[in-house]
């Protein structure tokens, strides 16, 4: 298991320091103990990792659709790195299943939604909030209008956005966006 500072490891791949904190804050380098007890880049297994992520030509991580390089066989020395990527093997499965298990049952309790349904509410949502923000202006139109001073305007202005959205706040507790249609209003909401 070979590893090296951050510098070294630049050195290494033959770029820039800077190209190497760029590879570090998008979380492309892996990092292991040393025998110091400092962290260092663990050379195969980064260059593996950014074998499969980084355009040979250009340095920056692939954002294409095209294949990427299969990774490259990795020497690890069995000591240590073995037991310790086991270890992380099995958290990573252990999480994996936790992960699955909670989908399944989050399922079968009905709680998960289509991404078309939540879509689907939220721009009924928005327009429920752009009515009710809208007819508590127009109801508030006169007193607006016959204001001088500005900070009564924005008072009232206010007061209409909070009696709007707590007005929308009681409809969604009511259940108005659980409807089927999308342009069921409730009844206040054509009132106001």
């Amino acid at each position: 298991m070979a590893l090296m500072t951050q510098a070294e490891f630049a050195a290494h791949r033959g770029v820039g320091k800077s190209a190497v904190s760029n590879w570090k804050k998008a979380g492309l380098l892996v990092f292991a103990e040393g025998p110091d007890g400092k962290l260092a880049v663990h050379v195969e297994r980064t260059d593996a990792k950014l074998n499969a992520r980084i355009d040979p030509t250009r340095g920056r991580p692939t954002t294409g659709i095209g294949e990427a390089p299969a990774p490259t066989e990795l020497a690890l020395d069995a000591d240590v790195a073995g037991v310790r990527n086991a270890a992380a093997v099995r958290v990573e499965v252990a999480e994996e299943e936790l992960v699955s298990r909670r989908m399944k049952n989050a399922e079968a309790a009905r709680q998960l939604v289509p991404l078309v349904e939540v879509e689907r509410r939220l721009g009924h949502l928005g327009r429920m909030a752009r009515e009710r923000v809208e007819a508590e202006l127009r109801g508030l139109a006169e007193r607006i209008a016959a204001e001088r001073d500005t900070r009564s305007v924005m008072m009232l202005m206010v007061e209409a956005c909070d009696a709007a959205f707590g007005a929308l706040a009681d409809a969604i507790e009511r259940g108005a966006l659980a409807s089927d249609d999308d342009d069921d209003m409730p009844a206040e909401a054509e009132a106001a």
